[in-house]
């Protein structure tokens, strides 16, 4: 079975996101989604990866995005874009295909990367959570919900000092 893993960044006060973005620039957090990621499936939602594509011009590089939408892409139920991301329709249909294309990448584990909808129906079934916890109260439209971390341990911690001045803390936590 493919392991399946959460990255995702979360502010002191809960929140992930504002306006379909990040309410901070940490080029250290973004360095590691990309070494954690990077090889990997990766599974998102329309607007996540929209603003990925918006931002970079393309989809994430190196990595095969896994778009989960109710909408139909222009191209038709399954090419997004052109060689780098695939459409479905729900959670279990993106987590069936990156299944089967995770034995193709690099690594087999498939990396849930946002957003919050997405993250709330996959918790259930994640092994593993890449938390960077952001020392900020920026306020924003986009918080985990309360208790998401329940059962997971934190197996790895590291505290870092930014080039930006915003503390972070990294940490890899396991389910049980």
């Amino acid at each position: 079975m493919t392991a399946l893993s959460l990255v995702v960044a979360v502010a002191d006060d809960g929140v992930i996101g504002d306006a379909n973005g990040l309410p901070w620039h940490i080029s250290e957090d973004l360095r590691r989604f990309r070494e954690l990621t990077t090889g990997h499936v990766v599974v998102a939602g329309r607007l996540t990866h929209e603003s990925v594509v918006a931002r970079l011009g393309q989809p994430l590089p190196r990595r095969h995005t896994v778009v989960v939408s109710r909408r139909t892409p222009p191209g038709g139920p399954e090419v997004w874009t052109p060689g780098a991301a695939t459409v479905v329709p729900d959670l279990d249909a993106a987590l069936a295909l990156a299944g089967r294309l995770a034995p193709d990448a690099d690594h087999p584990e498939v990396v849930v990367m946002g957003g919050a909808q997405l993250y709330a129906r996959a918790l259930p079934q994640v092994g593993m959570v890449h938390l960077t916890r952001v020392h900020l109260e920026p306020g924003g439209d986009t918080r985990m919900p309360e208790g998401w971390l329940d059962g997971f341990t934190v197996v790895d911690s590291t505290d870092l000092g930014t080039a930006s001045g915003t503390d972070v803390t990294f940490q890899t936590l396991t389910r049980g």
